[in-house]
């Protein structure tokens, strides 16, 4: 039985990504080639493996050596279905953000410490959060006779995932 992995990719990157193969898909629909084996040899192709790698479904079309299959309209449904991609990308972004601004909020009205753990010293979990997404964190630690940042630390910290949003 085959078991998926979740690669915890930047969804930045990953709408980037997306956005590249549309861009390829309308250039290759311009020319009328093949999409999901290659014309010259009917291997599978990189649009393929880019769909079958996020478990998305593919409309093939091809019309080579004696080959034909799908309809030309599979560039249209391979171009929705990754815009469909890309939005819920930003939705699930959208949800998971705004989770850590109602923590990060949660934390501020109980001036509790954010980057280290305010008991153990230890790095807490918006310091991953922030890093996958290449979002700069401010801390904001008063304990253990460790002093980082200010209380400005939490707005900031909202403010630069609000901007993260707003670029996605």
């Amino acid at each position: 039985m085959a078991h998926s992995i979740a690669v915890n990719v930047p969804a930045r990157q990953e709408i980037e990504a997306a956005d590249g193969v549309v861009k390829q898909l309308k250039e290759y629909q311009s020319k009328n080639w093949a999409i999901g084996l290659n014309g010259d040899n009917l291997a599978p192709d990189n649009f393929l493996a880019f769909f079958t790698e996020r478990q998305l479904p593919f409309a093939y079309y091809v019309r080579a050596q004696g080959v034909s299959v799908g309809e030309p309209s599979a560039y249209q449904i391979n171009i929705d279905t990754l815009n469909h991609y890309v939005a819920l990308i930003r939705s699930s972004e959208g949800i998971a953000v705004h989770g850590a601004i109602t923590q990060l909020n949660h934390y501020k009205a109980n001036n509790w410490a954010i980057g280290l753990n305010g008991s153990t010293l230890q790095p807490d979990d918006f310091l991953p959060f922030f890093d996958t997404r290449g979002v700069a964190f401010a801390y904001y630690v008063r304990s253990g006779g460790v002093e980082l940042g200010t209380p400005a630390a939490y707005d900031n910290n909202i403010r630069a995932l609000q901007q993260y949003l707003d670029n996605l």
